[in-house]
């Protein structure tokens, strides 16, 4: 259970769906774990216990790392570094005006450029609208 709370909570960000799939898999081991106590075997004496013991702090500490995989997850494969960059980067005098505090003009400055001219003429597409010569595409992988 400690390593499928360690899986969900550190990559909760990458797989948003993992919770509710642990979810159905606990259900059905409740249910499982039922049927075999009350079928299989004989019944355990209960015993009392003030707390779970040397698994909180090892609880808390995935708890605490999972916060800052999380950011690292949605800081790094999103735009959310180089925008911010952007905004509060003041020397970017050709792209945009901070003044104002807008992001106008970041998409001029996240694309990367290519002159179609350079295509190979197996490559080359045969009609291009409107005499366009360049190609805006992004060079992060999506």
């Amino acid at each position: 259970m400690v390593i499928q709370f360690g899986f969900v909570t550190l990559f909760v960000a990458s797989f948003p769906l993992a919770p509710i799939l642990a979810l159905i898999n606990n259900l059905f081991e409740i249910r499982v774990d039922a049927w075999k106590i009350t079928t299989q075997f004989r019944r355990i004496v209960p015993e009392k216990a003030q707390d779970i013991g040397a698994w909180q702090p090892i609880l808390q500490g995935i708890a605490i790392l999972a916060v800052a995989t999380n950011a690292m997850i949605i800081a790094f494969t999103s735009d959310m570094i180089p925008r911010l960059v952007y905004y509060w980067s003041f020397s970017v005098y050709p792209y945009g005006d901070h003044k104002n505090n807008t992001m106008q003009g970041y998409i001029n400055t996240s694309l990367s450029v290519f002159d179609i001219n350079d295509f190979s003429n197996f490559s080359r597409p045969l009609w291009t609208p409107y005499n366009i010569t360049t190609c805006r595409y992004s060079h992060r992988p999506l």
